[in-house]
């Protein structure tokens, strides 16, 4: 079941049930599921070009399917799971504060899913109202610290201590090294460049930060910030630079680098920073940066397609059964973006790969609410999520993820990608890659095939 929420709507309760539970967003019969996207059909409609698959409608599906399949098979413990579609301008960060509004005040919500790109400013001002929430992307512990967060990664502060770890540890960054960190003013930015600063200073390395005021929500303004930062990076003769920033903030340094002999590496801090999206976003001088992130790939280090796991099977089959009248008969292949349809330099017609996010949350909640049972509350049904142990990861960590208690993410490990350049209409290799992508699109290719324990 599918709803969509638009302006605003009724203001909500405490839900507080008998039990003494938190049951707001629930009855005898149903579960409301906020599912938050990118208002993709305003952007298209104010002028920006997009994949003509990818629409509001699609990315929410990607989500809301599951809840009919489950719905179709009886529901859970005897309820039915109701979608209810949130949204937000994506080239107005601030627009995420709807979001806020409608998952916590406006509607009724037993819990909350953002697979990707809300700003962690807003996922913190949900669970801050106790909102049992998922989320794709990282955000700062004291988002996780609310106890009501499940993110696919560590928070951002262990994300960045896990990403400067492994950078010295493998080398890339030594001891003699002057750093210069690219970041923003956002709280995930803020987090993250306190720890990596206070990592390498502990190393032994001198640092300087160039900060772009990413809460402002003008691309144009923090790109001309970013570019600004390659002077200050000069000025402090860096030999390396940490990039902190996402890619929609950092194109004016990209832009602006050629030339300068830099050794860059990408912590996986902020929206999709080493996604496949961000690895296909980032521009050309990007390529050669080494990204640590819990963010899987599609290729091996020597350059093969990586098998796929059992889950991994499961949740690609899923997709292409729900997108099959999307993509004129394509179906999803490794490493494609969100939305597009393709063919290969070898006549092959491939369509976008399957979201990763959004099969393992389903995953997730579907467990966590069976293990809840019947006497449904937020509070139960968090200690049951905590209390999944073992989980399959998709696209990353090595295929492993877990929930214990105090475990608020479900990443084990990070390893080490590097952006390789692969341009429409490279050949494939002999190895059934395009430069070790697994498409001909700029990728992140591993370094080697060592996974960091995140702890």
């Amino acid at each position: 079941m599918l709803l969509t929420v638009g302006a605003a709507a009724c203001g909500s309760s405490n839900g507080s049930g008998s039990s003494g539970g938190n049951t707001t967003g629930v009855t005898d019969t149903t579960i409301k599921i906020g599912v938050a996207v990118s208002d993709l059909d305003g952007l298209r409609a104010a002028g920006i070009a997009l994949a003509p698959a990818l629409t509001t409608q699609n990315l929410s599906k990607r989500v809301t399917s599951y809840f009919d399949a489950w719905n179709a098979a009886g529901g859970i413990n005897g309820r039915k799971v109701e979608g209810i579609v949130l949204t937000w301008d994506p080239v107005k960060p601030a627009t995420g504060q709807k979001v806020c509004d409608d998952a916590t005040i406006n509607n009724e919500l037993f819990a909350f899913i953002n697979a990707n790109g809300l700003g962690a400013k807003y996922i913190e001002c949900i669970v801050a109202a106790g909102v049992p929430s998922f989320f794709g992307d990282v955000a700062p512990q004291s988002a996780h610290d609310t106890g009501w967060l499940t993110s696919t990664k560590a928070p951002v502060e262990t994300n960045a201590a896990a990403g400067i770890k492994a950078a010295i540890d493998s080398g890339r960054i030594s001891k003699s090294a002057v750093v210069g960190i690219l970041s923003g003013n956002g709280p995930e930015h803020i987090a993250a460049t306190a720890t990596a600063k206070a990592a390498l200073e502990a190393n032994g390395n001198k640092v300087t930060v160039a900060q772009v005021n990413t809460l402002q929500g003008d691309p144009g303004i923090q790109n001309t910030e970013s570019a600004a930062a390659v002077n200050t990076f000069k000025a402090a003769n860096v030999t390396d630079v940490v990039v902190a920033l996402q890619f929609t903030a950092s194109g004016g340094f990209w832009d602006n680098v050629v030339g300068n002999k830099w050794n860059f590496s990408i912590l996986d801090v902020a929206s999709s920073m080493c996604s496949a999206y961000g690895g296909k976003s980032l521009k050309a001088s990007a390529v050669g940066s080494v990204c640590f992130t819990s963010d899987g790939d599609s290729t091996t280090s020597d350059g093969k397609l990586r098998p796929e796991t059992d889950f991994e099977k499961q949740c690609r089959a899923t997709y292409d059964a729900l997108v099959v009248n999307d993509f004129v008969g394509a179906k999803s292949y490794a490493g494609v973006p969100s939305g597009e349809t393709r063919t290969l330099p070898d006549g092959m017609k491939v369509s976008s790969d399957y979201p990763p996010n959004e099969c393992m949350f389903a995953d997730v909640i579907k467990k966590g609410l069976e293990k809840a049972g019947k006497n449904l509350t937020r509070e139960s049904f968090m200690k049951a999520v905590r209390g999944l142990g073992d989980l399959p990861y998709a696209l990353g960590s090595d295929g492993k993820g877990s929930q214990t208690p105090g475990k608020s993410y479900l990443a084990l490990y990070v390893h080490a990608d590097k952006l390789t350049a692969a341009p429409t209409g490279t050949a494939k290799n002999a190895n059934g890659t395009y430069n070790n992508c697994p498409v001909d699109i700029q990728c992140w290719v591993p370094v080697d095939s060592k996974w960091y324990s995140i702890s």
